[in-house]
């Protein structure tokens, strides 16, 4: 997750800074993208007065250890960091996650068992990634079909023109193999994934858009 997401933020320009005690896995990151490396036990507090964790913009803590993005995020809110996104696989940790003020937290399995229960259930067309990022938006993902509005267009014509509602807000498109931004999204085709941020009433006008 935290490398994929190291290159999607990197191929639009934006400087990265990508930890990891593991130097192999530090490499193999720098080899695919422009993002500084560094070699490093995040769970030692010195290290963030090293990087001067206060001057970035946002903070992604996306290890497979729910008590170690606990501790970074933690650390990212006392440097007064705006923006921290975190990874977590226990429902339990995103309730600690909220008392601090991390802006969102990804519960894996529920995303996982969110997606099989939309296909079980035949509405496979929009999936609720998250149950809510606060309590008036959602991330959601859904699949062009043939009779898609957006069918054979741009998303980001697409916005231009008008016909993506104010409640939503398209964030990338997923064509099988590749995630691509909004401004880098091939001519939309039957199967590409769409995910997006909606309100409330953005679910339906999402869902009426595919």
């Amino acid at each position: 997750m935290g490398s994929h997401l190291a290159q999607l933020l990197s191929n639009l320009g934006h400087d990265i800074t990508v930890v990891d005690k593991n130097e192999r896995r530090i490499l193999a990151v720098m080899n695919q993208a422009d993002v500084e490396g560094l070699a490093r036990d995040v769970t030692d507090p010195s290290f963030f007065e090293e990087i001067d964790l206060a001057a970035y913009d946002a903070v992604v803590v996306a290890t497979d250890r729910d008590e170690v993005n606990l501790f970074v995020a933690s650390i990212a809110k006392l440097y007064n960091v705006e923006r921290i996104f975190v990874r977590a696989k226990n429902p339990q940790t995103v309730t600690l996650l909220n008392m601090i003020g991390v802006e969102s937290a990804v519960v894996e399995p529920v995303i996982a068992a969110n997606i099989i229960f939309a296909h079980l259930q035949g509405r496979y067309e929009i999936v609720n990634l998250v149950s809510s990022l606060s309590a008036d938006f959602f991330l959601v993902a859904g699949v062009v079909k043939e009779t898609s509005r957006l069918r054979g267009k741009l998303p980001a014509h697409a916005m231009e023109e008008g016909l993506i509602p104010g409640s939503v807000r398209l964030l990338a498109v997923f064509d099988g193999e590749k995630f691509y931004s909004i401004d880098e999204a091939p001519v939309l085709d039957v199967g590409h994934v769409v995910i997006a941020l909606v309100t409330e009433k953005g679910l339906k006008e999402f869902s009426e858009l595919l």
